[in-house]
């Protein structure tokens, strides 16, 4: 039988004891959390368009030729330049935000839904310990945890109560669209349950929502040239690269083996309750994009908890209802949230040093075009440096992209187009950046902390 969540007694709450799990996971977040590759281009992106007020052609701070880029993420690019007025600790706190929201929403669900507190919490830490990578490491993809997180809610409430609320998706999907390029995986989801669950049953509402979906990704200043983008991304260099961020699943990658342990363990949960056709159809399908690139992993773990808390219970057992005291949960919720932004506070000088590092790296080469390994390439151009390239990659040719990746793995013969690109190359001196730059005949200039300048 259905589960009714607008039934009387059934309330939005969190238990106590599953608040307290957040905390906890907050505060780790709080305490672990770096700033990756794929995330300081963003506010370099969005300082450039605040300072002009119109979105540039292009990556306005690389050398290398992206004119023809269509930029659909400006919202994104916005958020995170505001973010990054506190410097690298504004992304900290905003990806510690987006985790504590996207799993928070997730455990409402979870316990509105019937599933016991300590069920919810141990689903939470086996999910935390799946996702741990892209956790605790803040890049773009951190736009997309909440509106992810949202749509299930949605789906599955719509799954035991459709009604007309299933229109909701179409301006979540237009919003979400403008911040991360994360929106295809929602995109895929809601079509799961379109053709499997709602198309039997209201078919003229699941084509509609079904094409206003698809429309909504290009309601951004992509426009039609959106799907050019999309497809950009997935044909791009940085895809076929079985050592960046968009790597296979690996069994000897330590990660990687969280995240297939955590994905067996909510999977035998969940699939101790039968669960709705459109839910295994999408499970198969963010299991197939997360062995093509391991990054999608985080989507599949979002996407089994549910269901895992759910499934601790014993079959026939009725729901528990979580006993309501707001100001005890308030309270703990509160207390908590100071201790993780304490942590955060901690770590600011650390961040403060890198920051000013990245200064002095971009004040030293003023003039000059950088060419410099990711994610310092990020952190120049957030400081106003002139990088060869740099993350977006995909907003470059693909003979580019192929040249500066070869840089990355120390490459003489495929990096040659990308020296002969740039003015300086900085690089730790022992590293295999360094021996590129030396062997292209560029000489050491100077020293800026471990980093070494090399210019012709």
């Amino acid at each position: 039988m259905a589960l009714d969540t607008n039934a009387p007694g059934r309330r939005w709450v969190l238990p106590i004891g599953v608040i307290v799990t957040l905390g906890v996971l907050a505060s780790v977040v709080a305490q672990l959390t770096i700033i990756g590759s794929d995330a300081l281009w963003l506010p370099a992106l969005g300082d450039s368009i605040r300072r002009t007020r119109s979105i540039p052609t292009g990556i306005p701070f690389a050398a290398a030729d992206s004119a023809g880029w269509v930029n659909t993420t400006v919202l994104g690019q916005l958020l995170f330049s505001y973010a990054f007025a506190l410097g690298s600790l504004g992304i900290v706190i905003a990806q510690l935000a987006a985790v504590v929201l996207a799993l928070g929403t997730l455990a409402l669900s979870s316990s509105t839904l019937g599933a016991r507190s300590l069920a919810t919490s141990v689903t939470l830490v086996v999910v935390a310990l799946g996702a741990a990578a892209p956790l605790l490491i803040a890049r773009a993809q951190l736009l997309s945890l909440l509106p992810y997180a949202v749509l299930l809610v949605l789906l599955r409430r719509q799954q035991e109560r459709p009604t007309s609320a299933i229109w909701w998706t179409v301006p979540l999907v237009a919003i979400w669209g403008n911040l991360h390029g994360g929106v295809l995986v929602g995109v895929a989801v809601l079509g799961c349950y379109l053709v499997f669950s709602r198309l039997r049953q209201s078919p003229f509402t699941a084509v509609g929502v079904g094409l206003a979906a698809l429309a909504a990704t290009c309601l951004n200043p992509g426009l039609l040239d959106a799907p050019r983008y999309y497809m950009g991304v997935f044909g791009g260099e940085a895809t076929s690269d079985d050592s960046g961020m968009w790597s296979r699943l690996s069994l000897t990658n330590p990660f990687d083996m969280l995240l297939v342990v955590s994905a067996l363990v909510l999977l035998a949960l969940g699939l101790r309750r039968r669960r709705p056709l459109w839910e295994y159809f999408a499970g198969v399908g963010l299991a197939i994009a997360t062995v093509t690139a391991a990054r999608h992993g985080i989507w599949l773990l979002l996407f089994l908890a549910t269901p895992a808390a759910l499934g601790w219970a014993r079959l026939g057992e009725e729901p528990v209802r979580a006993r309501v005291s707001p100001p005890r949960q308030s309270m703990a919720a509160v207390a908590l949230l100071a201790v993780a932004c304490v942590l955060v506070a901690l770590r600011a000088p650390t961040f403060a040093a890198t920051d000013a590092e990245a200064t002095s790296l971009a004040s030293a080469t003023r003039g000059q075009v950088v060419l410099v390994e990711e994610p310092l390439a990020e952190s120049l151009a957030a400081a106003g440096a002139t990088v060869w390239v740099s993350n977006p990659l995909d907003a470059f040719t693909a003979s580019d992209q192929a040249a500066y990746l070869a840089f990355m793995k120390g490459d003489a013969a495929g990096a040659h187009r990308a020296l002969i690109g740039a003015d300086v190359v900085i690089a730790r001196a022992d590293s295999s950046q360094a021996k590129l730059a030396l062997a292209a005949g560029l000489s050491s200039t100077s020293r800026v902390g471990p980093f070494t300048l090399y210019a012709r």
